[in-house]
């Protein structure tokens, strides 16, 4: 809820996690009543968590559960008050260009978002982080900045205009390391779906256009022929 998220993050104490919980049997069967009760991936779902990020809660103590069986049980109010926590998180806005002389389109995709979040995250606390540097550069300082705050649980959602701008390859563990923290990634343009040889073609091209790019310049006319005649052998049957 808007007024809920705009809240200090001073304020964002946790209340002390229930100490005893009991099944409301007069609830069984009652229809339109919530189950006191939750299975893991329903709680999983309320959440917008992963299962296995929910699992990797519970074993830390984050979560407390019920055991029932071999099986264990979520309380609905630790549902509740995990919730209010998860809406407090931060939503990072990310944009990355590979040169100095492409500002101008680093400012596009930064306006681009903001207007996004503005129309459809309103009233979340939102981050700005951007970088100049390639997209195979992982020692990128905001790159590393966002990195560290999902480890900290800090981020709820990452936005980017593009699927590359956050790195050119291991995007896989990317999308890994965010499910384990409950981070969603919202990709604003996410392209056509590629076949493998159109995904290996355009990681070839990446390749040599960064490394052409550091030994000429991104902008020089070494570097954009040695690009262009990479392309014509590539496309070439």
């Amino acid at each position: 809820m808007p007024g809920e998220r705009e809240r200090s993050r001073t304020d964002r104490s946790e209340p002390d996690a229930p100490q005893n919980f009991q099944a409301d049997e007069g609830s069984i069967g009652m229809a339109k009543r919530e189950p006191k009760l939750l299975r893991l991936s329903v709680a999983a779902h309320e959440l917008g968590l992963h299962p296995m990020t929910v699992r990797r809660w519970i074993k830390a103590g984050r979560i407390q559960v019920i055991p029932v069986g071999r099986e264990v049980r979520i309380p609905r109010s630790e549902v509740e008050r995990l919730v209010g926590k998860i809406d407090g998180r931060l939503l990072v806005l990310y944009g990355r260009v590979s040169g100095h002389g492409q500002k101008d389109d680093l400012d596009v995709q930064l306006q681009r978002l903001q207007a996004w979040a503005t129309m459809e995250r309103k009233g979340v606390e939102t981050l700005v982080l951007s970088d100049i540097g390639s997209g195979l550069k992982a020692s990128r300082r905001q790159l590393q900045r966002l990195l560290k705050l999902v480890c900290e649980d800090k981020v709820a959602e990452v936005a980017i205009t593009y699927e590359d701008r956050l790195t050119r390859f291991g995007q896989e563990y990317l999308e890994t390391l965010f499910t384990c923290f409950g981070v969603t990634l919202t990709v604003l343009e996410p392209g056509e779906e590629k076949t493998p040889e159109q995904d290996l073609t355009d990681d070839l091209l990446a390749l040599i256009a960064s490394f052409s790019g550091r030994l000429y310049g991104m902008r020089s006319h070494k570097q954009k022929e040695l690009l262009k005649c990479a392309q014509t052998v590539i496309n070439n049957p």
